[in-house]
């Protein structure tokens, strides 16, 4: 198999209204910075990539053919507290507050788009 050295053999595909939204909410919770923007129009995203570390997820605005298709994610991150307060404070809601899990320090949010985040400290 040879996938091109920037991807990843699986990756989250995410469709969503507002992505240009989206893209600052990744940059601000997650220091996300985008791989690839290609715009529909001047405000709508046809195909966007993000990294999260060395993670991708691409995305796309919702069309009248493509309905949203939000996912569940679980991401491990250097700071729970951190990044659960900064999504909390740009739209995202709790599903559950941080809190000391056998497999870690963990807490899940919901963003403004439907995606569920379950983040954790290893």
């Amino acid at each position: 198999m040879n996938i091109p050295k920037q991807y990843l053999p699986i990756m989250p595909y995410l469709i969503i209204p507002n992505a240009r939204a989206f893209v600052t909410f990744m940059k601000t919770v997650f220091n996300s910075t985008e791989q690839l923007i290609v715009p529909r129009t001047k405000d709508l995203i046809m195909h966007g990539e993000l990294t999260v570390g060395d993670g991708i997820i691409m995305f796309a605005d919702v069309t009248e053919q493509i309905t949203v298709r939000p996912a569940g994610m679980f991401v491990y991150i250097q700071s729970v507290d951190e990044t659960y307060n900064k999504a909390l404070a740009h739209g995202a809601t709790s599903l559950t507050p941080p809190s000391k899990q056998e497999y870690g320090y963990t807490a899940g949010f919901q963003d403004s788009w439907g995606n569920q985040w379950w983040i954790v400290e290893p």
